[in-house]
């Protein structure tokens, strides 16, 4: 997919010239140049999606004009030019596609006396959907333009609700942190704060609560710097108890352009957070944990696989896990914060187990320690420091 709709990475590239058959197991099972080696910039960094769909087109332009971004009549962009749809058969499911679009939960036909227009096309007609489609386009109708309809029959739409589906955190390694995104007229867009205030801590709270982690986000400084592409302009406030950001007050429109401190980032992190960074699968990866608002690793001096059990048991892989080779991994940046430690095995938590002290050690990153929490009871595992796998299986 477009890069420019997640954002350039920063820090270390891995991989270049990557080339695949689509039969690996791993992306670092390809053939491609070694890991670091590259002549690469940010700007060639590499997006995908993992949704099944089939089309690359983008997504029909919808939008509700007259009112406000959640009530209006109903307009969609064909051939470049904006255009109106009449209102016979529209149902409810034609308002829970074209609402799913705009980034809302739901939505329901209203009067449209207050949103006429007396110009410009009319592009839909019996316009006739199963309420599944992702886009308008999916769905059955006459034809574009294709029509026996007035302006005084153009339908116009009232939408209600924000899923939980049409919000999420992107750009940092841990999906409970990042920058606020929604899925808003056919896309997503970046949340950008239009009051000119800094995005707070109660919304924050209201849309960790949403993806699933309660009420305890806090808003964070963006690193992400400008975001030059389409984004949600929102004014956005909150008391910190809604269910849902689309409780709060709020007012959206589409923008092109928002300035780095406007860009509403969240944490919705626990201090103290574990997770395993630059593996294939979150089960795979260097240790880090989020302490005082920071990331650091965790050093291997002493480090056994009743600390990786440890580890694998508080992120729910449940009582297994081994040491495992860092170099297939990369190692980290910045702060380590736990040296020496040493388990039983049946602490909840790495912080439980012996250790220096939180900050206190004497290491470099190269001693970073990576875990596996895969429960590989065929045989046992090597792997050598060019991060090539070998298993040797019992006859």
């Amino acid at each position: 997919m477009n890069i420019s709709l997640f954002g350039m990475g920063d820090g270390l590239i891995w991989f270049d010239n990557v080339n695949c058959t689509g039969t690996e197991q791993h992306i670092g099972k390809c053939s491609r140049d070694d890991w670091g080696v590259h002549n690469c910039g940010h700007r060639n960094d590499v997006a995908v999606s993992c949704s099944d769909k089939t089309s690359t087109t983008l997504p029909t332009g919808v939008r509700l004009v007259g009112g406000s971004s959640s009530r209006g009549r109903l307009e969609v962009l064909h051939n470049g030019v904006w255009g109106t749809v009449c209102g016979d058969y529209f149902t409810v499911a034609e308002e829970r596609v074209v609402c799913k679009m705009l980034g809302f939960a739901s939505g329901v036909k209203v009067g449209n006396a207050n949103y006429l227009t007396s110009h410009g096309p009319i592009w839909l007609d019996k316009l006739r959907c199963n309420g599944t489609e992702r886009d308008v386009r999916e769905c059955a109708h006459n034809g574009w333009g294709v029509h026996n309809c007035g302006h005084s029959d153009d339908v116009a739409v009232s939408c209600t609700g924000i899923n939980v589906d049409q919000v999420r955190l992107n750009g940092r390694r841990d999906p409970r942190e990042g920058r606020l995104e929604m899925f808003y007229n056919g896309r997503w867009r970046t949340v950008c704060n239009s009051s000119g205030s800094a995005f707070n801590n109660a919304a924050s709270r209201v849309v960790c609560n949403m993806l699933g982690f309660g009420f305890i986000g806090t808003a964070i400084s963006n690193t992400f710097g400008d975001v030059d592409n389409g984004v949600v302009f929102t004014t956005l406030r909150c008391r910190g108890n809604e269910q849902s950001i689309s409780d709060c007050f709020h007012s959206n429109r589409t923008v092109r352009y928002c300035r780095a401190k406007r860009v509403a980032t969240v944490s919705c992190l626990r201090d103290n957070a574990v997770t395993l960074v630059g593996g294939g699968s979150p089960r795979k990866g260097r240790i880090e944990l989020y302490h005082n608002g920071t990331w650091g690793t965790v050093c291997n001096d002493r480090f056994n696989d009743a600390a990786a059990r440890v580890v694998c048991y508080f992120l729910g892989f449940g009582h297994v896990g081994r040491e495992i080779n860092i170099n297939i991994y990369g190692t980290g940046k910045g702060q380590v914060w736990l040296d020496d430690v040493q388990c039983k095995g049946s602490e909840r938590h790495i912080s439980e187990c012996s250790h220096r002290g939180w900050g206190v050690h004497n290491c470099g990153h190269s001693e970073d320690v990576a875990v596996s929490c895969v429960d590989d009871t065929s045989g046992t595992s090597s792997v050598s420091s060019t991060g090539i796998t070998s298993k040797m299986t019992s006859p």
